[in-house]
């Protein structure tokens, strides 16, 4: 570590927005190259330096001004790319489900069309427990394939804001689905 980067750390710890900028700048490219080549995912890579930047600043006072910066934002940048896969591992993927089984219905069985009409039944049951927000945004996210942050904007509401609207509208499908033992 160079003495400015632990100049740098002092002032973050302090609270400064300039040493904050200064840390960005020299650090954000790497770590989107370094969550890029993890995710595959331009948006999610973007999503996870700004994630690792915010722990950063939230963190900020548990520095130490000795301590390896660079190291720190590539671990929580690892565990932010973790809890993203751990994310996408959970998540109900009820859009492909639906496509499958709809390119599917015309050869199927009896049984499928009842098991497929049934699934259909329970998403609509569960998008029923949305608030009417919920409802928009999940719709735009999840059956019109809609970036967070297209959806932002169309909506003129932080992507922060509509991420927090899909988790927790993920959360009452999964709550619901669960329940129902789906």
């Amino acid at each position: 570590m160079t003495i400015n980067e632990s100049i740098y750390i002092s002032a973050l710890k302090g609270g400064s927005y300039e040493a904050f900028s200064m840390l960005y700048k020299k650090y954000a490219d790497i770590l989107y190259s370094f969550a890029i080549s993890q995710t595959k995912n331009k948006e999610l890579s973007q999503d996870i330096v700004q994630e690792t930047f915010l722990r950063l600043w939230k963190n900020r006072a548990n520095l130490d001004s000795d301590g390896n910066i660079q190291a720190l934002l590539f671990t929580i940048a690892r565990h932010s790319i973790i809890d993203s896969f751990r994310k996408q591992i959970k998540q109900v993927e009820f859009e492909e489900y639906v496509k499958f089984y709809e390119h599917r219905l015309e050869t199927s069985s009896s049984e499928e069309k009842i098991y497929y009409d049934e699934f259909i039944e329970r998403f609509k049951r569960c998008k029923s427990k949305l608030s009417v927000r919920e409802c928009e945004i999940f719709e735009m996210s999840r059956e019109m394939n809609m970036p967070v942050g297209q959806i932002a904007e169309a909506l003129k509401l932080s992507p922060q804001t509509v991420k927090n609207y899909i988790t927790s509208s993920l959360k009452v499908f999964r709550q619901s689905l669960l329940k129902e033992q789906y």
